[in-house]
């Protein structure tokens, strides 16, 4: 599936309903300065932060669906936060700026992505900010239909929902398996099922001021799901959290079942680091693989010892194993792709395995520990 016609696909117009941002109080005195406050009202100066560290393979890409876009080009920065690359990626950059997208390189010395996110947001520029990871491929009413749905909600950040794309069959069952319930439970940012009110957002399109009122992100900690921590302190601080299932960003899911395995850990780790920060979870889904894992080999474990037991362990890795393989065989009937279904087979439960595993490894290292976790 190639990138730019998929995001030509994707593309749709923006809805009536989601308006602009009613005008400001009193007419201006002359017709130039009214059509500028115009312009101004539904089109709010941007600045989109995208964090990248040796991503020249991609970021071309990234970079160049943002230069189809149709929002206003001078009511829009790009920084590009560069974590000392050196594959060439402040290149690829500067070449888009030359060729006209208004688009800059900031040295991150510090190289890790909450660190560039902070360093973007304290030279940014724009009344709203949007964050955009060097992976990811925008459709050209990407940053508009953003924009309108802050500006008609009371929102404190906005975003859509993330779509797979593929180049493999790997691929492809990576990306089927983390956008179904059955793999990430009831997930909006991968599902896409009802607009409204959520828990988190992936990426985000954040009102300036939002900052000011939580803080930056959170670059201490160890190990982290930075997009939601931030989204907690949103909430607990009163603000809304707002999807909106007609705006799509894609990305393309790793290419492996043992970078899988990595990532899911990794998550594991970083929602761990999030209960250990906040001393609570944002969501019942989240509780889901850690009950099943542990009673199953809890159960298994105890089997020896007690028929009750048993029953138990067969009960539920039977359930779990039934409920695998309808999933994974309806996938490969509904994209006619037979090859589908073992690779499916393997990644639910590499997902929900090694998301578990990596939460506890966290919550073993305790509040006190400092080393930061790698990528």
């Amino acid at each position: 599936m190639e990138v730019s016609e998929s995001l030509t696909n994707a593309a749709k117009a923006v809805p009536a309903q989601l308006g602009t941002a009613p005008g400001p109080a009193g007419p201006l005195g002359r017709p130039q300065e009214a059509a500028e406050a115009r312009v101004a009202e539904s089109h709010p100066f941007v600045t989109v932060i995208i964090p990248a560290r040796n991503e020249a393979p991609r970021i071309g890409e990234c970079l160049q669906a943002l230069n189809r876009g149709t929002y206003p080009k001078d009511r829009l920065e790009i920084l590009v936060l560069d974590g000392e690359s050196d594959d060439g990626t402040p290149g690829v950059v500067m070449d888009f700026a030359a060729a006209g997208l208004p688009v800059r390189v900031v040295n991150n010395p510090r190289r890790s992505r909450c660190a560039a996110l902070n360093l973007g947001i304290s030279m940014a520029r724009g009344e709203v900010i949007m964050r955009i990871d060097a992976r990811n491929y925008v459709p050209p009413d990407y940053i508009s239909r953003c924009v309108r749905t802050l500006l008609s909600t009371d929102a404190w950040n906005v975003g859509g929902v993330l779509r797979a794309l593929y180049k493999n069959v790997t691929q492809q069952a990576i990306g089927l398996a983390m956008s179904h319930p059955f793999g990430v439970g009831n997930a909006q940012f991968r599902l896409g099922r009802r607009a409204g009110d959520v828990d988190t957002i992936y990426l985000g399109c954040f009102r300036r001021e939002v900052f000011s009122r939580v803080g930056l992100f959170d670059d201490d900690a160890p190990v982290l799901s930075e997009d939601t921590d931030m989204n907690q302190r949103i909430h607990d601080s009163g603000g809304k959290l707002y999807l909106n299932p007609e705006i799509d960003v894609f990305y393309y899911p790793r290419e492996t079942m043992q970078d899988l395995a990595k990532l899911y850990f990794r998550y594991g780790g970083a929602r761990a680091g999030n209960l250990l920060k906040h001393g609570k979870l944002t969501s019942v889904r989240q509780l889901v693989p850690l009950a099943f894992v542990t009673g199953t080999l809890a159960a298994g474990m105890l089997a020896p010892l007690s028929a009750w037991f048993l029953a138990m362990f067969a009960a539920s890795t039977g359930l779990y194993l039934a409920v695998n393989a309808a999933v994974s065989v309806y996938f490969g009937i509904r994209h006619k792709g037979l090859s589908l279904i073992p690779r499916l087979l393997v990644a639910f439960p590499c997902m929900h395995f090694c998301w578990t595993f990596g939460f506890f490894r966290r919550i073993a290292q305790g509040r006190g520990h400092t080393r930061h976790w790698g990528y």
